[in-house]
């Protein structure tokens, strides 16, 4: 039996925008060096400078405090790793929370091994990072930089950004915040949020893969990596990605111009989801602050039952929703995240809405889902019994 797709990972990646296939289109015949002078290599800077003006302008920023990377990844990694390694001579201590996107616990394994300290800031039960421990860790002496996501990446909750980067730049430390998750979906502005740096990945907001952005304040320091050549103003190596640029400028600017309407129509959607699964999933439990969330995405466990099955089983339907560990990829891997709010060994399912998700694919995804999981828990349970009959006395085993 065919089932019609409904793509519920939308904060995974999205659906290339329109607009951003024709921009990369386009852009493919430019296919100079930006780095040199020639006809050629100018036509290609020119273009990308206008998509360095576009990334600026939607986050509050100037076009030269945009630094173009291969994605949210190495955005994390250039700004965490760059902006602690040009600061050395201030101290060797990161601040960073418990829920952070596994690039930052990769980047700061990294700094770790290379003599930095990194303390981690724990969170409650929704995922908030404990703002007092934050402030108590920011002002120890040697402390140069803080980091913390604008919205977790499996929960949705939101963090008090804000707040916190008041708190470092009153202790004289640098922030950064991974706001890949919120750029293109909720209003993000530098200013408002103090940040020194900003992360952000085209492909969450419906740009190509591979290519993302950081915010750079200017007088913000930060040691170039990779290494090789002198482009992006000294801070990042190697040949732009040209299309990729012009098309997540592209799609950044699509999304800016309908991201209230779209946050408007995709939270009753999603607390809708919340409210229904709570309510008719046996054994759910649902995740993330209740309130303060990103207006797509809706995380919950379902005890007893495996993930990777429930996973298998709504793909089969059609659903295509977000499983397990994001590090690995797999349904069945605990989450550090699900760990750090008291789910120990769990992995979590993650339904996430695009811009092409509409009422009647959440309405049929809620339909099927309680009805899935009843009748799984019954193929477990019918098979545990069947295996039962077939092990030996407990005396025989001895």
């Amino acid at each position: 039996m065919m089932h019609a797709e409904v793509y519920l990972d939308a904060a995974s990646a999205m659906p290339l925008r329109p607009e951003a296939r024709a921009a990369v289109v386009e852009a493919l015949d430019a296919f100079g060096d930006p780095l040199t002078i020639h006809g050629p290599a100018r036509a290609a800077r020119a273009i990308i400078d206008d998509a360095r003006v576009t990334i600026g302008r939607a986050v509050g920023a100037q076009a030269d405090e945009i630094v173009f990377t291969s994605g949210g990844t190495e955005s994390v990694a250039l700004a965490i790793g760059g902006a602690a390694r040009a600061r050395r001579g201030l101290g060797n201590r990161i601040v960073v929370s418990a829920v952070e996107h596994p690039a930052v616990a990769g980047i700061c394994s990294v700094l770790d091994a290379d003599g930095f300290e990194v303390a981690v800031i724990p969170t409650d039960g929704t995922g908030r990072a404990d703002l007092d421990r934050f402030a108590v860790e920011v002002r120890r002496p040697g402390t140069l930089l803080a980091s913390l996501q604008h919205a977790n990446h499996e929960l949705g909750t939101l963090q008090q950004v804000a707040e916190a980067a008041r708190l470092a730049r009153e202790a004289g430390v640098g922030f950064h915040t991974d706001a890949c998750q919120t750029v293109g979906r909720l209003p993000v502005d530098v200013a408002s949020l103090g940040a020194d740096l900003l992360s952000l990945s085209g492909h969450k907001f419906g740009g190509p893969p591979g290519v993302g952005a950081l915010f750079v304040r200017r007088g913000v320091g930060i040691s170039a990596y990779p290494l090789g050549d002198d482009r992006e103003r000294r801070r990042r190596s190697g040949m732009e990605n040209t299309a990729g640029i012009v098309g997540m400028a592209a799609a950044l600017e699509a999304a800016m111009g309908t991201m209230a309407d779209e946050a408007a129509r995709q939270w009753p959607l999603t607390a809708t989801i919340r409210e229904r699964i709570a309510s008719e999933v046996p054994g759910a439990t649902v995740l993330g602050h209740p309130t303060q969330r990103a207006p797509h995405l809706v995380a919950f466990v379902v005890d007893g039952l495996d993930p990777a099955t429930l996973a298998m089983a709504l793909d089969d339907r059609g659903f295509h929703v977000g499983a397990g560990s994001p590090r690995s990829g797999r349904p069945e891997d605990p989450s550090p995240v699900l760990e750090q709010i008291g789910l120990p060994g769990m992995g979590g399912f993650r339904v996430s809405l695009g811009p092409t998700t509409t009422e009647d694919d959440v309405d049929r995804f809620l339909r099927t889902l309680p009805d899935l999981v009843r009748r799984l828990r019954r193929v477990e349970r019918i098979s545990t019994d069947a295996l039962a009959r077939f092990r030996p006395p407990e005396e025989l085993t001895r």
